[in-house]
Order: structure tokens, then C-alpha cells, then sequence
């Protein structure tokens, strides 16, 4: 049994290993094993068949699919064949966002020390601290890696000696506490059930309830107006200039919505986190300029300006699907979440997010599973265009920061898909009133399981 509390590395490692032992799974993982190259012998695309796979389904060329590994001791390369490729590499890792510079205003004439949150998130616990301890510190970026950095860096700078750590970003965020209340509402009753998504309407839902949703226009502003009020008085966001310029609503539809670490403000209190809004920024020789020409010094910036999930899928793939994996800028059209329309027997994990990642991955990996077993059908290439454009429109419409493939507010009605292609009835409550009323979780979908 996990604690209450967030788990530690330890026990979450723990779980995993007790997970895979009881479900078999040792057996089937190849460990100190690295994928070096990744090629495609068959079509370059499906779009001349009209549909993906054979007749819809999960097969088509047979083994298209050639993986080549190498163990961590440097032998040579070994190649696999295989009818079907899931990658389950994550959005956020390995590759991460390096913001470019013009000449001479780069890292390069910077005289201290320049890293990524990946870097500093691989050191050990004490060679973390030891980097921080008596530095200037300056943190680039407002989510989630950031403010975790931020408060560690206040730790290690208490005393005497400590100097305080600089967050500088070019827009703040909507950031909930970790118990996610608001104003004692837990935000699952405001955006988490299935009363709270039909207000906020769905992208494939038809005219009468397209009207009806519009109705509710106000009481969708006033939920949002709700939710900023509460952490307005929750948090010393105004204080700190820290209000957003967009809605909540904004904020839940893009999946941008963090969690503060437990003791941000109160190290921000005691002086040791320290906030600038700047929309541009450059390195000096001494630290960084800001766009009002304001120089911090610093001897180490950290840079938490996220990861490039697309890139990363692309230095996968085949040159060959560069272009059509990328729709639009930072956009993977996935079918149901999964599949791209036009690389056949391939399917995505974990790059499609929600509020709860584990929740959607855990119903997703079932879905895929009962479709590489033949037992769901996709529609036509045409119809899964038309499917992943109406979801990418729909959430242009609602947020600003539309390419995250988030469907928080939609979740429920993706997941009854989801269940009806699998054959299972998508109402998961005992009772009208829940089913309306109550949130939705994993817990839901448990009986299934």
C-alpha cells in the first residue's frame, strides 16, 4: 500500500517492481538494452489504401517494423522484426527545449554554469545540493520542474551565506495546491464529471447540444471565475504579479495546470524565491538581461523551458514520416489517442494528456490491446482525418495553447469511445445522479480491468 502522501522514489520503484512481478512481466523486458535505430520496410504511407491496415485492421505488410538494439556493454547490433510498434517513450524527457539566442547573447558568453532540469534532476541528492548551496541561482520557466527547483534551491540557500533564487518567465500559469481544493470544492466536481463536461460541450457532439452548451456560456465563466477567485485568496498571486492573463478554463482545456510544491510561498515569504516577468531574455557575461535591460547576476541558470516531445518522436522515426507526423506546429494527430492515420501498425503511448495521464494511458493501453487482438475496426483514413481535425479545432477554439493533445475537459467523452469500441456500456455509475454528478476516475473503469 502506497501512503497518503506522495510516494517516495524508493517506494515508487518498489511498486513497479512488485507490479511487474505480478503480472508476469519480468520475462518480457529486455533490460540494459537501447533502441539505436528504428526502420520501416513497407509502404511509406497508407494513404493509397484508404484504410489503415488490412481491411481496418491492426496488420497489413506483416513484419514492417525492423528494430535494431544494443546491450550497455557495447556489443554489436542486434535487429528484431515485428508486425506492430507502440512507443511508450513519454513527452517529457531526453530531448529537452533550448531556447536560441542571436550572436554573442548566448550561454557561450555566460562565465558561470548553464544546465537543464534534466541535468540537474540526474544528479545525485547531495551533489544537488552541493550545486546550489551559496549560489545565485536564476530559474527559467513557471511549471512544474521549475517551481520543484526553486524551492530546493531556497533550501539549500538558508543561512547566512545563502543567496536567494530568481524564477524569470515570459507568462505565468493557473497552479492548484496539491490537494487540488478550491474554496473546499475539490476541482473534480467543477471540471470532472460528466454535468461539468456537457457545460463545457464536446468537439464531435451535434447541433442540439452544440445549443444547449452555448446556454450554459455563463455558468462555464462563472465555474472559471470561481476557481481564479478561490486561489486568488488562496495564494499571493497578486503580490507577486503572478495572475495570469488567460482564464482557467484556458488553462484546464491546454492541460498546463501544475501544482505548487508545498512550500513555495513560504520560501517566497521568507525572501529566498524571487519573481521577474520578462518576455525576452539573454545571457551577459555576469548572468542575464532582461528585456527591460535589468542584468541579473547569477552563477548558475537553470533552464526549465520544458522538453520537445515531437522532435523526440521524430529522431525515432523513419525520415520518411517526418512530414505527415506533424500536422500543424507541435499537433500529432492520434486516432482515439493512439494511432496516427497515416503510419499503419504504430501506435503512440503516453502523448495524449489529461489531468490524470495514468487514468487515460491505463484505458488507452486497454483499447489498444483489444485492437491489435482484431477486435476493434478502424474507419477509413478519410473519417480519422476528419476525427483528429475536429478535436484539434475544437481545442484551438476554447485555449490559446492548443498543441499539448490535452482533452481534460473532455475526457469522459473520449473515454466513452473509448468503451463502446470495446463493446462495454460507457455509463460506469449506479445511479443517475452519479452518473451525472459524481466525478469520474480509474476507479470507474476498475470492474473492467
Amino acid at each position: 500500500m502506497l501512503p497518503t502522501q506522495l510516494p517516495t522514489q524508493s517506494q515508487v520503484m518498489d511498486y513497479f517492481h512488485s507490479y511487474a512481478n505480478h503480472f508476469g512481466l519480468l520475462d518480457c523486458i529486455q533490460f540494459n538494452t537501447k533502441v539505436v535505430d528504428i526502420q520501416h520496410t513497407g509502404k511509406e504511407t497508407v494513404a493509397s489504401l484508404g484504410l489503415w491496415g488490412k481491411n481496418g485492421g491492426s496488420y497489413a505488410d506483416g513484419r514492417v517494423w525492423q528494430v535494431g538494439v544494443q546491450k550497455s556493454n557495447g556489443e554489436s547490433i542486434e535487429w528484431h522484426h515485428f508486425d506492430f510498434l507502440v512507443l511508450c517513450i513519454g513527452k517529457y524527457g531526453d530531448l529537452p527545449k533550448i531556447p536560441s539566442f542571436p550572436p554573442n547573447k548566448g550561454p557561450e558568453v555566460f562565465q558561470g554554469k548553464v544546465l537543464h532540469t534534466m541535468d540537474y534532476s540526474a544528479l545525485e541528492e547531495k551533489q544537488a545540493y552541493k550545486l546550489l548551496k551559496g549560489k545565485r541561482v536564476v530559474i527559467i520557466g513557471y511549471q512544474k520542474s521549475a517551481m520543484d527547483l526553486s524551492v530546493e534551491c531556497a533550501e539549500a540557500n538558508q543561512g547566512e551565506n545563502g543567496h536567494p533564487c530568481t524564477m524569470v518567465f515570459r507568462r505565468t500559469h493557473w497552479i492548484l495546491s496539491e490537494d487540488y481544493m478550491c474554496s473546499g470544492v475539490h476541482l473534480a466536481y467543477l471540471y470532472g464529471t460528466r454535468f461539468a463536461q456537457f457545460l463545457l460541450g464536446k468537439p464531435d457532439q451535434g447541433f442540439m447540444l452544440n445549443s444547449i452548451s452555448y446556454l450554459f456560456a455563463p455558468l462555464r465563466w462563472a465555474v472559471s471565475k470561481f476557481v481564479e477567485f478561490s486561489l486568488l485568496w488562496k495564494f499571493p498571486l497578486r503580490k507577486y504579479g503572478l495572475i495570469p492573463d488567460h482564464s482557467f478554463l484556458q488553462e484546464i482545456s491546454s492541460c498546463y495546470t501544475g501544482l505548487f510544491p508545498n512550500n513555495f510561498f513560504s520560501k517566497a515569504e521568507e525572501g529566498l524565491i524571487r519573481f521577474r516577468k520578462s518576455s525576452s531574455w539573454s545571457f551577459s557575461c555576469k548572468g542575464i538581461i532582461l528585456d527591460d535591460g535589468t542584468e541579473l547576476e547569477a552563477d548558475i541558470v537553470v533552464l526549465g523551458t520544458g522538453f520537445d516531445g515531437v522532435k523526440k518522436l521524430k529522431s525515432l522515426l523513419p525520415n520518411k514520416f517526418g512530414d505527415v507526423l506533424e500536422k500543424s506546429a507541435g499537433v500529432v494527430p492520434l486516432y482515439r489517442g493512439r494511432v496516427h492515420p497515416r503510419i499503419s501498425q504504430m501506435a503512440i503511448l503516453g502523448y495524449s494528456e489529461s489531468l490524470s495521464n495514468l487514468h487515460s494511458s491505463e484505458l488507452r493501453s486497454q483499447w489498444l490491446a483489444h485492437f491489435i487482438s482484431g477486435k476493434i475496426v478502424l474507419p477509413s483514413i478519410k473519417e480519422m482525418e476528419a476525427y483528429t481535425d475536429m478535436y484539434e479545432n475544437y481545442v484551438k477554439r476554447i485555449t490559446p495553447f492548443y498543441w499539448k493533445s490535452c482533452h481534460a475537459t473532455f475526457q469522459i467523452a473520449d473515454n466513452d469511445h473509448l468503451c463502446r469500441d470495446m463493446g462495454r456500456n460507457p455509463l460506469r455509475k449506479n445511479s443517475w445522479f452519479d452518473e451525472l454528478f459524481s466525478p469520474y476516475s480509474n476507479l470507474d473503469y476498475a470492474q473492467d480491468l
